[in-house]
C-alpha cells in the first residue's frame, strides 16, 4: 500500500475519506480506494500521478459509498481537497465526470458519445430539461478555465491535450442540444469559440512530449472507455509501434472528431428551421428567430486552419532544405535561428464577415515562420563578388551592404542582419536595381515600397478598421503572402517624403515620423498594425533606403540610416548596364534571359548620352530585333 499522507485529516472533513486516507487494515472496495485516494493527497508526488491516482479514486467510490448523495457530497470533497495544485484539463475532465455520474450519466457513454444523436434535444428528452441544463452549466463552469488561462499552462503533454480535446468536444454536443425554446445564437457563438480552440490545441499536439513514465510509452486515446488504458487491443486495432506513431494516430483522432462537430454547428440551424412553425410571428412568448447560418463561421474556421497550415508547410520545407545542408546536431543548435514568429497575441476580432475572413488568413503569422539563414563563407563571398561584377561603380555600397554579413559570417553568426542602409545618388544611377540585386543574390524576397511623395503612414501601418478602404500594411501583407518573417524592403525616395500629415485626414501620422519607429529595432519588436490591432514583431525585416539627396531628410531618421554614395556610372560601365536590362526585360516578360536576342553592346553604349537613355535605347533595340528576325527557335 502506498505511504499515508501527511496529515489527510487537514485536508478532508468527512469521516469516510479520513478513514480511507488513514486507516489500516482495509478489505475490499475500501482497501482499493485507499490505494488510489492516498498518492493522490501526496504532494510529494507528480502532478499527473496524482490525477491518475484521482482518477482511479472517482472509480472506487460508488462501490464504497453507493447511496447518490452521499456519493455526490465525497466527490466534490475529494475534489476540493485535491484541486488548489492540480488544475488542468485533466482535473477538469474528473470534475465534469464527477458531475455526469451523479445524474445517472456513465462517463464511458460521455467519453465514446454513445448519448450523441443526431436530434437537437436528444439529450434533454432522455435526462429531462432541468438535469440537461444542469449539466451544461457543469460543462460551462469548467470550460471558464479554458478560456481564461493560456494553452502554454494547460498543455504539459498528450494526455493533458487529450483531455482538453475530449472536454471540447463534450461542451460542443451538449451545446447543440440547446432546448429548442432557447435563443441558439448564443450557443452557436460558443461552439465556434470552442472549435477555434480545438484547433489551437491540435497546433501544439505534435510538440508535446509523451507521459513520462507511462507503462506504453504511448498518448492516451481520445475516446477510450474510462480506466482502460489499453483501449486498441479492445477493440481489435493494432497497438502503435512508436510513440510518434501515436502521434499522429492521436491527432488523427482529433481532426476527425472537430470535423464531425464543425458539421453538426453547421447544420444545426437547418435543424432548427425545420422543426419550428413557420408561421410562428416573431412576437415576446414566441420562438426565437431562425439565427443566422454557421456557414460563415465554418468559413472562418477553414480559413484560419488553411492559414496556418500554409506556414507550417513553409516552414516544413525549409527545414527540410536546412536539413539537406547540416547534420541533425547543427541543426538542432540552428533552430532557433531558422524561424520566427510574427504575432504572438490573438488578433482582435471584428463584426463583418468579409472583414474577419481577412483577419482569418494572417492567422499563420501566429506560427513561427521561416528565416533565410547566411551561406557559408566562400559561398557568401562569390555572391557578393558578383554584385561588385555587376554593379562595378558601385563598389563602396556593396562593400558597406555585404560587409556586416561576411563579418557576421565569419564569427560563426547565421542570421541575416544590418543596419539600415542609405543608398544616396542622382536619378539613373542604379540604386533601386542594386537593391533588388541584392534581395536576388542573397535569396532574400524583395518588397519595393515608393514612400517619395507621401503624406502619411498608412502604406507602413495600414490603414484602420472602419474605413472602407481598411487593410494591413504591404509589409504585414507579403510577410502572409510569401509565408516568411524576413523580408528586403526598398524604402525608395525617401528624400521626397512629407515631413508632415496628410491634409486630408488627422489620423495618420507623417511618414518620415512612422518610420523612425520602423527602423528601430526596440519599437519593430511591437509594430502596431493599424488594421490587425495586433502588435506585429517586424525586427527581423532588412531595410534599404534610397534618396538623391540628403538635405530634405530629417536628422533623427538619418541618424538611423548608414549614408553611402552610389556614383554616376562611367560609359565604361555602359555594357555592363546593357546585360543588365535585357536580364530585366527577361524577368518582365517571363522569358529566361537565354531567348533574349544578341544586341550591339558597343555600339548602344556609344550612342547613349547617359544610363536612363541608355535604358531605353535597350528596351527599344530588343523589340527591333525580334520584330527583324522573328521569335528565336
Amino acid at each position: 500500500m502506498h505511504p499515508l499522507p501527511a496529515e489527510p485529516a487537514c485536508l478532508l472533513q468527512s469521516p469516510v475519506l479520513i478513514m480511507l486516507a488513514s486507516a489500516d487494515g482495509l478489505t475490499g472496495a475500501a482497501l482499493s480506494a485507499a490505494e488510489a485516494l492516498r498518492p493522490a493527497l501526496d504532494e510529494r508526488l507528480a502532478r499527473l500521478d496524482r490525477l491518475d491516482a484521482l482518477d482511479r479514486c472517482l472509480d472506487w467510490l460508488p462501490v464504497v459509498m453507493p447511496e447518490p448523495r452521499a456519493l455526490e457530497h465525497l466527490s466534490h470533497e475529494l475534489l476540493r481537497a485535491v484541486a488548489p495544485a492540480l488544475q488542468g484539463p485533466r482535473h477538469r475532465e474528473l470534475q465534469l465526470r464527477s458531475s455526469a455520474v451523479q445524474i445517472g450519466i456513465a462517463w464511458s457513454h460521455l467519453r465514446t458519445g454513445a448519448w450523441d444523436t443526431g436530434h437537437p434535444a436528444g439529450l434533454t428528452e432522455r435526462l429531462g430539461v432541468q438535469q440537461a441544463d444542469w449539466l451544461r452549466n457543469e460543462m460551462a463552469s469548467v470550460m471558464h478555465l479554458c478560456w481564461r488561462e493560456p494553452l502554454d499552462e494547460q498543455l504539459h503533454d498528450t494526455e493533458e491535450a487529450a483531455a482538453l480535446i475530449r472536454l471540447l468536444r463534450l461542451y460542443v454536443l451538449l451545446n447543440l442540444d440547446t432546448s429548442l425554446g432557447r435563443s441558439a445564437q448564443p450557443m452557436l457563438n460558443a461552439c465556434a469559440r470552442a472549435l477555434g480552440l480545438w484547433a489551437e490545441v491540435e497546433q501544439r499536439l505534435p510538440q508535446l512530449p509523451t507521459r513520462p513514465g507511462r507503462s506504453t510509452g504511448h498518448p492516451v486515446g481520445l475516446y477510450a472507455v474510462h480506466g482502460d488504458t489499453n483501449q486498441d487491443e479492445a477493440s481489435g486495432a493494432a497497438q502503435p509501434q512508436d510513440p510518434d506513431t501515436a502521434h499522429q494516430a492521436l491527432l488523427q483522432d482529433s481532426r476527425q472528431a472537430r470535423q464531425q462537430a464543425t458539421r453538426q454547428v453547421a447544420g444545426h440551424t437547418d435543424i432548427i428551421a425545420a422543426v419550428q412553425p413557420a408561421s410562428t410571428p416573431s412576437s415576446p412568448g414566441s420562438f426565437p428567430a431562425v439565427p443566422r447560418s454557421l456557414a460563415g463561421e465554418v468559413a472562418l474556421t477553414a480559413a484560419r486552419e488553411a492559414s496556418v497550415a500554409a506556414s507550417k508547410s513553409a516552414l516544413a520545407a525549409h527545414e527540410a532544405v536546412l536539413a539537406e545542408r547540416f547534420t541533425p546536431a547543427a541543426l538542432e543548435a540552428l533552430r532557433p535561428h531558422s524561424r520566427w514568429q510574427v504575432i504572438r497575441e490573438p488578433i482582435p476580432e471584428m463584426r463583418d464577415k468579409d472583414d474577419r475572413l481577412t483577419l482569418a488568413s494572417y492567422e499563420g503569422l501566429r506560427v513561427p515562420l521561416p528565416l533565410v539563414l547566411l551561406p557559408e563563407v566562400a559561398e557568401l563571398q562569390a555572391r557578393i563578388t558578383q554584385l561588385h561584377g555587376e554593379f562595378p561603380w558601385a563598389t563602396r555600397a556593396i562593400e558597406v551592404a555585404a560587409g556586416e554579413m561576411l563579418a557576421r559570417r565569419r564569427l560563426g553568426a547565421v542570421s541575416f542582419a544590418w543596419a539600415p542602409i542609405l543608398l544616396v545618388g542622382p536619378p539613373g544611377t542604379g540604386k533601386t536595381r542594386l537593391a533588388r540585386r541584392l534581395a536576388e543574390v542573397m535569396g532574400l524576397v524583395f518588397l519595393p515600397l515608393g514612400v517619395g511623395g507621401s503624406s502619411d503612414s498608412r502604406l507602413l501601418t495600414g490603414t484602420s478598421r472602419g474605413w472602407a478602404s481598411g487593410e494591413p500594411s504591404p509589409i504585414v501583407r507579403a510577410l502572409r503572402d510569401r509565408r516568411l518573417a524576413q523580408i528586403l524592403v526598398l524604402l525608395d525616395e525617401v528624400d521626397k517624403c512629407s515631413t508632415h500629415g496628410s491634409t486630408r485626414t488627422v489620423n495618420a501620422a507623417p511618414m518620415q515620423a512612422a518610420l523612425l519607429g520602423l527602423l528601430e529595432p526596440e519599437s519593430s519588436r511591437n509594430w502596431i498594425d493599424g488594421y490587425l490591432q495586433v502588435p506585429c514583431d517586424l525586427s527581423k525585416l532588412l531595410f534599404v533606403a534610397t534618396a538623391n539627396r540628403l538635405g530634405t531628410i530629417e536628422a533623427a531618421l538619418l541618424s538611423r540610416l548608414q549614408p553611402v554614395l552610389v556614383p554616376t556610372p562611367e560609359r565604361q560601365h555602359y555594357p555592363v548596364i546593357v546585360q543588365q536590362v535585357v536580364r530585366d526585360v527577361a524577368s518582365d516578360w517571363g522569358l529566361p534571359v537565354e531567348v533574349m536576342p544578341a544586341l550591339d553592346v558597343s555600339g548602344l553604349a556609344r550612342a547613349a548620352g547617359s544610363v536612363r537613355e541608355l535604358v531605353r535605347l535597350v528596351r527599344r533595340e530588343i523589340v527591333r530585333e525580334v520584330s527583324v528576325s522573328g521569335a528565336p527557335h
